[in-house]
């Protein structure tokens, strides 16, 4: 056994190496009291910054949607005011704001009674405020027709001044209604028809016989009122109606008495009298003009004076 005992090996190398140690200083140097001031001072600004930004840009938004909110109201004003303003107009150019009222039709008894109940209305509406009938109609019923001229001659009689118009035609009846006026006027193209009352009558001889007699009784009185306002005596109407549909132009409906005067137009036509503003116009147009520039002023004579002797 052997019993040498080898000392044991030791590593020279970390005895002769001392320990490497970092002179370098890791940890920070704790703050001062003014630098840890203007630290909060800043994160406090950083922070007040950042809040009046978000601030400013919800005010902005909100202040957004407020205008475009109040601009939708204003257009929404805006087209109510219009609104507004159109039916205004509308209602000022109604046919009742004017008091005319216009008959296209037939005399039959919708269109009579229809106009009585305006008319009615109007006449208590305006007391005594002037009226125009404007009257296009093929004719029709007697009895309806009647009801009709008689109620215009009540609102003559109440100080309705009551102009009739006719445009187109006025034929049988509607030659009647236009008697009904104060004042008759027609188109110049417009025609007057006058002729015999037209009806049937059916049942046994003596019902027709009263039927015929209330027939001719009508046209009588129809007789009476065309003559009236006219410049032929009732012979004359019945004797230019008997058996013919008696048509008279504007011309010869003013010429015999039927019509008052004529519509006026813009140009001559068929011989008609242009209304006086044409006239005016026409007139305008044609005269010479005259220069506005002011006379010259006669040069002034200087007076010598007189030798000395």
């Amino acid at each position: 056994m052997n019993t040498d005992k080898t000392p044991a090996k030791t590593d020279t190398a970390n005895l002769a190496d001392p320990i490497a140690v970092d002179t370098k200083d890791t940890t920070k140097k704790p703050l001062t009291l003014d630098e840890q001031l203007k630290t909060a001072q800043i994160a406090e600004i950083n922070l007040r910054v950042g809040k009046a930004k978000k601030l400013k840009s919800s005010e902005l938004d909100e202040a957004n949607a407020k205008l475009r909110t109040a601009l939708a109201q204003a257009e929404s004003a805006e087209l109510d005011l219009a609104k507004k303003r159109r039916d205004a107009s509308r209602e000022i150019s109604g046919a009742e704001e004017h008091l005319t009222y216009t008959i296209w039709d037939g005399v039959t008894s919708d269109s009579m009674k229809a106009c009585v109940i305006d008319l009615s209305r109007w006449s208590r509406r305006f007391p005594g405020q002037a009226m125009t009938l404007i009257l296009n109609s093929p004719g029709g019923a007697v009895t309806h027709g009647l009801a009709l001229y008689d109620f215009i001659l009540k609102l003559r009689a109440d100080g309705h001044h009551v102009t009739v118009v006719v445009l187109g035609q006025a034929a049988s009846m509607g030659g009647i209604l236009l008697q009904a006026g104060d004042k008759r006027v027609i188109g110049v193209s417009s025609r007057v028809l006058i002729h015999e009352v037209s009806a049937g009558t059916s049942g046994n001889v003596q019902k027709m016989d009263d039927d015929v007699e209330n027939f001719k009784a009508n046209w009588d009185k129809l007789a009476h009122i065309l003559a009236f306002r006219s410049f032929l005596t009732v012979a004359e109407v019945k004797r230019k109606a008997y058996r013919f549909d008696w048509w008279l132009t504007a011309k010869e409906a003013v010429a015999d008495g039927f019509a008052d005067e004529i519509l006026a137009a813009p140009v001559e036509v068929e011989g008609i009298k242009r209304s006086a503003v044409a006239r005016a116009k026409a007139k305008s147009k044609t005269a010479p003009k005259t220069s506005t520039k002011p006379a010259p002023k006669a040069a002034a004579r200087t007076r010598k004076p007189a030798a000395q002797k």
